[in-house]
């Protein structure tokens, strides 16, 4: 038996995990989507020399769901006592990425903010996601600052986390407006579960499979994507989380984002 450092990196994703559930009331909903035509719109894509990639459409496809539903790019702070919700005027994706060769040998978890993803093409997501991917990790800024953070006494991390929950500005510039996992497995993986967040809305994609489906009254083998969202339920009742995960589906089942 060996005493192990609880590391800054996984105190940091304390801090935000203890966070969510104090000021915010998160709820899983867990979804299937057939992304068969889009996996093959995406290769099709890029045998034509076109630089694009799956997380590239999942992060245009949930911002114009954010556009489509405003509701659910609005975030609930807590200031002072009081609660207020605040109804962001960009939508800024926070996607999450996760790299090996962090300190201490770890797998490093950070943020990128793709910032007005509704109006950014497909090509200029899959760009900027490449650029955080393949950049060695000391050059990334995002990366940068979230060791600085992590270097941060008790009381400098209580006011970033108050500025965090009560600063609509300070959230938006540091978290975005809404998140984004891109850690996406084929073949086998996990297809359920449920977590916390500290956004109105975080999108969780899962596990792509091949599974049979009815297909125009036939049983076909089709790539079936499990996907979850993550919603405060403080702000977003069944109704607007069936709203804007239908029209997902709109994106994800069709080769919409790529024409």
């Amino acid at each position: 038996m060996r005493i192990i450092p609880f590391t800054a990196n996984r105190l940091l994703i304390t801090d935000l995990l203890t966070r969510a559930k104090e000021y915010h009331c998160s709820i899983t909903a867990v979804f299937e989507y057939d992304v068969t035509e889009l996996l093959e719109g995406i290769e099709a894509a890029r045998a034509a020399g076109r630089e694009v990639g799956l997380v590239a459409v999942l992060v245009k496809a949930t911002a114009m769901v954010m556009e489509k539903h405003p509701r659910m790019n609005h975030h609930l702070f807590r200031r002072w006592g009081r609660w207020l919700e605040v109804e962001f005027d960009h939508i800024n994706c926070t996607l999450i990425v996760a790299r090996d060769g962090g300190p201490n040998g770890e797998q490093v978890l950070f943020p990128i903010r793709v910032d007005d993803a509704n109006q950014k093409t497909v090509e200029e997501i899959h760009a900027w996601i490449r650029w955080h991917k393949q950049t060695p990790l000391e050059e990334v800024p995002q990366f940068q600052a979230l060791q600085n953070v992590k270097k941060m006494n008790w009381f400098a991390l209580k006011w970033f986390n108050y500025k965090a929950r009560s600063d609509p500005e300070f959230h938006q510039k540091y978290f975005g407006t809404y998140g984004l996992s891109s850690m996406v497995r084929r073949g086998w993986g996990g297809v359920s579960g449920s977590g916390v967040s500290n956004a109105a809305s975080g999108f969780v994609p899962a596990t792509i499979r091949a599974l049979p489906r009815v297909v125009d009254g036939e049983i076909a083998i089709r790539q079936v994507m499990t996907l979850g969202l993550v919603a405060d339920h403080y702000l977003l009742d069944g109704v607007d989380i069936d709203g804007g995960m239908t029209t997902l589906r709109e994106y994800l089942e069709t080769t919409t984002l790529l024409d």
